[in-house]
């Protein structure tokens, strides 16, 4: 888990969500930090409050008082834990995209494609060789997608709401172009075979290195 990586990408909107765990005593059990659009969990430190977890990400003094740091519990119907018994693996796509400036990583769930912001698995990047990302769904039947490495929960990603009309006309117009491409470059591969001379191999006998056959210069 790289710290200052989170750190980063709470600086962006300058905002810091603290979720924490209780025990039934009151006592802080687990901590989670992140920017409200994903969540990682706090490992080999204190229990953070606004101005360790400010000091933690280098914000200096004086820009402190612009940052919204929260505290809060675990929000309900989505689940932290390294388990969960619906939960579902999926694959990462190859392709992303950048839209609006954001890039975009397609995730294709039972409840049909979601997009999640590349820049929230670059906490992880540390783990990428062991992670595993999941699909889990809220109570309110909204997909929420977890990275684990082995059995281990390293992030919580909510999906960006990026579908709408717009952005499915975008992505078709792209798909056309690309379509037409495509096309454009088989007629030229096409075309490149039919304007290549034929090519001719001789026949040699490889015990006398004679050429043998019928072609023209053979001896007979």
């Amino acid at each position: 888990m790289k710290i200052k990586n989170i750190g980063a990408i709470c600086k962006k909107n300058k905002a810091i969500v603290l979720f924490e765990k209780h025990s039934e005593s009151g006592d802080t059990v687990v901590q989670y930090i992140g920017d409200g659009g994903a969540a990682y969990p706090v490992a080999g430190l204190p229990p953070l409050d606004t101005e360790s977890v400010l000091t933690i990400f280098d914000v200096p003094e004086k820009d402190r008082d612009k940052y919204i740091v929260r505290t809060m519990g675990i929000p309900e119907g989505i689940n932290f834990e390294d388990t969960d018994a619906d939960e579902k693996p999926i694959e990462g796509a190859a392709l992303s995209i950048v839209y609006s400036g954001k890039t975009l990583k397609p995730l294709q769930t039972r409840r049909g494609l979601v997009f999640i912001e590349s820049r929230y698995l670059s906490p992880v990047s540390d783990v990428l060789d062991v992670l595993e990302l999941y699909e889990r769904i809220t109570t309110g039947g909204t997909p929420y997608i977890v990275a684990k490495a082995g059995l281990l929960l390293q992030a919580v990603i909510m999906p960006f709401d990026v579908i709408n009309q717009q952005f499915v006309e975008s992505l078709q117009r792209l798909t056309e172009q690309c379509a037409v491409s495509l096309s454009l470059r088989q007629q030229e591969a096409e075309r490149a075979a039919a304007e290549e001379p034929e090519q001719y191999s001789l026949n040699v006998d490889p015990e006398t290195s004679e050429v043998v056959g019928d072609g023209e210069g053979a001896e007979e």
